[in-house]
């Protein structure tokens, strides 16, 4: 049902009314009621079709819902039957014979008025809660405009200071080894060729940590399709076998459990969670992966030992704060957030543990 609908109905009701009233006043009243008795009559009766008019009128202007249209008939007929049945059961109480005209007279009375406030209660109603859900979605999109900003914000930073930072500290490097094999320079010492080696490789891992995991920052992030996944221990196996690690990985077996949500780049995501760790681990150490159930969740808990959480990093936890666990730990957060929590558990007795909370797929 459409608004104009609406509108159109209380028009031709209002006018049926004040024609109504004009009709049987001037058939019935006008050589036995006084002409100031009339004109009251007709302004009280009339006024209600006359206010029907107006209120279909300003509802031809506006678009509602459906459900808001239904909503303002059913104010509608409420005002209508409610101030009928008021004058019904109350006028005997005040006058023990009624004439047939006077019955009429109180029906048409008592149904314009009851409309007319129930037609103005249920348009102001639906203005009313339309500006509210207007109000709301203007609030939501302005969040939303805000979160991309941040989004923004954040790939720009992240590409301002690990790739043109990297790519600057590459050059000077490369400008350093070209003057030490021009000729007639003075030839520095293989330890500091190797270091500007060292600094350039690092710069690339870098920018190829960065590169291949830009995706994920920006507004199209969190987009990834979300799918059930059966055998989280054996992604995590995957996941510890595609990245090159200093230290051993240990995934501990899982019994039979419910199938968790997880995103499509679940794999790349544990395996670079793996990375930070291992960067923080000493080279001797370990990392173990632990899987429990808990409050319907299913919990992996990744622990290195013996390692250390940077001061800085551990202070602005899952910020891009440097350039290797803070990086990756940042990194991996802003992807597993799509469809997991990623939290740090402990960072004490030289273990760092941190933990995914995975959602079980619905029953």
């Amino acid at each position: 049902m459409q608004t104009r609908q609406v509108a159109t109905v209380l028009v031709v009701g209002g006018a049926g009314l004040v024609s109504f009233a004009v009709v049987h006043f001037l058939t019935h009243e006008i050589n036995t009621v006084p002409t100031a008795h009339i004109v009251t009559n007709l302004v009280v009766a009339g006024g209600a079709g006359v206010g029907l008019v107006y209120v279909g009128y300003w509802l031809s202007e506006q678009s509602f819902s459906p459900s808001r249209n239904r909503r303002i008939f059913a104010w509608t007929a409420l005002g209508a039957v409610s101030l009928l049945s008021v004058f019904v059961v109350a006028q005997p109480l005040v006058q023990e014979a009624v004439t047939p005209e006077e019955f009429l007279h109180i029906v048409q009375v008592s149904i314009g008025m009851g409309s007319l406030f129930g037609a103005t209660i249920g348009a102001f109603e639906a203005r009313a809660l339309t500006r509210a859900e207007e109000a709301t979605r203007a609030e939501s999109r302005l969040a939303s405009m805000e979160d991309e900003r941040d989004r923004w914000n954040e790939l720009t930073t992240v590409l301002r200071h690990y790739v043109n930072n990297s790519v600057t500290v590459i050059n000077f490097a490369l400008d350093e080894l070209q003057r030490s094999v021009n000729e007639g320079a003075v030839r520095r010492d293989a330890d500091g060729v190797r270091d500007d080696i060292d600094t350039i490789e690092d710069r690339v891992k870098t920018i190829e940590t960065v590169a291949e995991h830009v995706d994920q920052l920006g507004p199209a992030n969190g987009t990834a399709g979300i799918s059930p996944v059966a055998d989280l221990c054996a992604v995590i196996e995957r996941a510890s076998q595609s990245t090159a690690l200093d230290v051993a990985v240990s995934v501990a077996t899982f019994e039979e459990g419910p199938d968790v949500l997880a995103g499509d780049s679940i794999e790349k995501d544990v395996a670079l969670l793996l990375e930070a760790l291992a960067s923080v681990t000493e080279g001797d150490g370990r990392i173990d992966c632990e899987c429990e159930r808990k409050n319907g969740h299913l919990v992996v808990r990744f622990t290195a030992t013996p390692a250390t959480l940077p001061p800085d990093v551990e202070a602005a936890l899952f910020e891009p704060v440097t350039r290797h666990s803070g990086l990756k730990l940042y990194l991996a957060e802003r992807s597993i957030d799509a469809y997991a929590d990623l939290r740090l558990v402990s960072t004490d007795d030289r273990t760092v543990t941190f933990a995914v909370d995975f959602e079980s797929v619905p029953e």
